[in-house]
């Protein structure tokens, strides 16, 4: 084995339904971004890449290795010259998009994400971003990229662990299977306490890689065991591939278990080869080896272009917007293909391109740690004063202490901190008001918090990401929020508040949200008797805050701009209205006080958009949560007007 050498690995034969099934995953992935309620399991489409790249790597290095002419520098420059072309492209020209479309907070995050995207560091960024309070990920061109760096990580360690096997004369298929099963067993067991881990480790990811290793090594060294029943392997492969598809949702979870249906599924279509029926009828037809072909710039080129069109849109991007977008994405795909991929990796030399292209690619890792370190160089609207706002919503919150986030781990009632109880020497002989309910909830408690000093009541605060103020109501994706529930209403009977501020984001546990599990009123009825019953006699029902289907600081920003107006409709959820109106209902039919925030924030003319009548200060950081500033002028306008009254 050699450090260097002239380009002549050997490579796996090309077949043309390796890259059918390359069409399959990346048009599963393009319809689960552009139109998330028709394909909902499309997501699944990265996990048949895992497999395939695991395979076809696995199967350049084992070969090579075995016949003594493995170089790495020939492998990562091959590698360099693959992946390189179309994700600088990708890359710089999201940058210069967001640079003209995003104000500055974002625009920041964009070039924090630049550096982690094109340091192949994305999934550890989104990793330890992946508390609530972070951007979503709809709004980031970059969040895709994630993936690129599970493989890249793959590329880097395989073949050096390979080498050193190798070089022991170790079992290929023994490690395999070793790094297989550990993989595997990370990911089950990280699943269920910590899904972010789970989900973008490396890790808990490897093993799909190493089920592609598997397939490697038997066609190498076991072909006979493949050719036995290869109609039946790729029938059942197809099948198995076609109950990911229908059965995984993002409600699922995953990866997990259920991973084995698409990894599995591609294992055996691939094991199958290209005689068998599926393969050779389906799979090699040439409109999918054509989308196979273009299937990588495919993938990068079309999340960032619907983050833009969604930020265009100021929301969801209609279905015909959908349509040209993906359009679009297919068209520079291959211009890239053609242009730009096939010269770089057959027609030019190999190391002056090798060498410019971690020219470049380098040059775009320091752009983004310079665009995070200028906070987004807000100086490109100076005027707008929404460019250079930021709001520390974690602190506001008390995040960690009083708000529980469910996406840094497995939260349990008993996390809640002594602080979150409001009783202090000093608060002892103040009346207690308590706040329950999830982020909405907490994104009161600034208001709340104003509220008290200036009429001089206790707050004591209860909130977890995304757990509503409803005892017994189980949540799909939140499987600790009814223990964390059981564990408030007992802090509640021994704290005896004089007020309870029941709130939430209603709107997201609505039956027409697909992702959440549909709320149940006779449960909210049953909380509230239960209060009832504990002697609160004060009981506060906050319908739903304005939400909007874009950040509103973006909203903010377009609108300040355009017509100089504090009041939007722009953007704005109609849904919102009609779940406030129904909570209004509720609150009448059971006997407790009904804090309106539309009532309050919106008009005829629309809901406001700053909290300041001087400055455009957003009221809400994101698609709705309160800012701290947006929270105080909630409550002031609610108590105000004789909507609710507080101790």
């Amino acid at each position: 084995m050699r450090a260097s050498a002239p380009f002549h690995l050997s490579h796996p034969k090309y077949r043309t339904d390796i890259d059918g099934l390359r069409a399959v995953a990346i048009l599963s992935v393009v319809g689960f971004h552009a139109f998330p309620d028709w394909v909902q399991g499309g997501f699944v489409g990265v996990d048949i890449f895992f497999v395939i790249s695991g395979f076809l790597i696995s199967t350049i290095i084992f070969e090579n290795l075995e016949e003594g002419h493995f170089s790495y520098a020939e492998f990562y420059a091959r590698r360099i010259k693959r992946i390189f072309p179309a994700l600088i492209v990708t890359l710089l020209t999201s940058f210069v998009l967001g640079w003209v479309m995003f104000p500055s907070e974002y625009f920041k995050l964009a070039g924090k994400h630049l550096f982690s995207g094109a340091a192949f560091l994305s999934n550890f960024a989104l990793l330890r971003e992946s508390g609530y309070f972070d951007a979503s990920g709809e709004m980031d061109p970059f969040h895709h990229l994630w993936s690129l760096a599970v493989e890249e990580q793959f590329y880097i360690l395989w073949p050096l662990l390979l080498g050193l096997v190798w070089k022991r004369r170790w079992n290929f298929l023994l490690m395999t299977l070793v790094v297989a099963a550990s993989s595997f067993s990370f990911d089950i067991s990280t699943l269920g306490t910590d899904a972010a881990v789970a989900f973008y480790s490396p890790l808990s990811r490897f093993w799909e890689l190493m089920i592609g290793g598997v397939l490697a090594y038997l066609s190498l060294h076991k072909p006979h065991l493949l050719k036995q029943r290869p109609q039946w392997m790729s029938a059942v492969g197809g099948l198995l591939l076609v109950l990911g598809f229908a059965f995984i949702s993002p409600r699922s979870d995953f990866p997990g278990w259920l991973t084995l249906l698409p990894t599995l599924g591609a294992f055996l279509l691939m094991g199958a080869g290209p005689g068998a029926w599926l393969n050779r009828l389906v799979l090699s037809r040439k409109v999918l080896v054509w989308f196979g072909l273009i299937s990588y710039p495919l993938y990068l080129w079309h999340w960032p272009l619907l983050v833009f069109a969604r930020v265009h849109a100021l929301g969801d991007p209609t279905l015909l917007e959908r349509v040209l977008v993906v359009g679009l994405s297919i068209a520079l795909a291959w211009g890239t293909y053609q242009f730009l991929e096939k010269p770089v990796r057959w027609r030019w030399p190999g190391k002056p391109v090798v060498a410019t292209l971690l020219v470049l690619l380098g040059a775009l890792v320091v752009t983004g740690k310079l665009t995070d370190r200028a906070e987004g160089f807000p100086q490109r609207a100076a005027n707008l004063k929404v460019f250079r706002y930021h709001y520390d919503a974690a602190q506001g919150y008390r995040s960690g202490q009083c708000f529980l986030d469910a996406a840094a781990g497995r939260y349990l009632g008993s996390d809640f901190k002594e602080v979150c109880t409001g009783r202090f020497p000093e608060t002892l002989a103040m009346p207690l008001v308590l706040l329950w309910g999830d982020s909405y909830a907490a994104s009161l408690y600034p208001g709340l918090k104003h509220q008290s000093e200036v009429r001089g009541f206790a707050l004591a605060q209860y909130t977890a990401n995304s757990c509503p103020p409803v005892a017994g109501l189980p949540i799909d994706k939140r499987k600790n929020c009814m223990p964390v529930n059981e564990f408030i209403l007992d802090k509640i009977k021994t704290l005896k508040p004089h007020t309870v501020v029941l709130a939430a984001n209603w709107l997201l546990y609505d039956r027409r949200n697909r992702n959440w599990t549909q709320m149940d009123p006779d449960k909210l009825r049953a909380t509230i008797a239960a209060l009832k019953g504990l002697g609160i006699a004060h009981i506060v029902l906050v319908g739903q805050l304005p939400t909007y289907k874009i950040d509103q600081p973006m909203v903010g920003s377009r609108v300040f701009e355009a017509d100089a107006t504090d009041r939007t409709l722009l953007s704005l959820n109609p849904q919102a209205f009609t779940i406030n109106d129904g909570m209004r209902q509720f609150a009448r039919e059971n006997g407790v006080d009904f804090l309106s925030p539309m009532d309050a924030l919106c008009n005829s003319q629309g809901c406001l958009i700053s909290a300041s009548p001087h400055e455009l200060i957003p009221t809400s950081f994101d698609y709705g949560h309160l800012t701290g500033e947006g929270s105080r002028l909630l409550l002031e306008r609610a108590l105000g007007s004789g909507q609710i009254a507080l101790p």
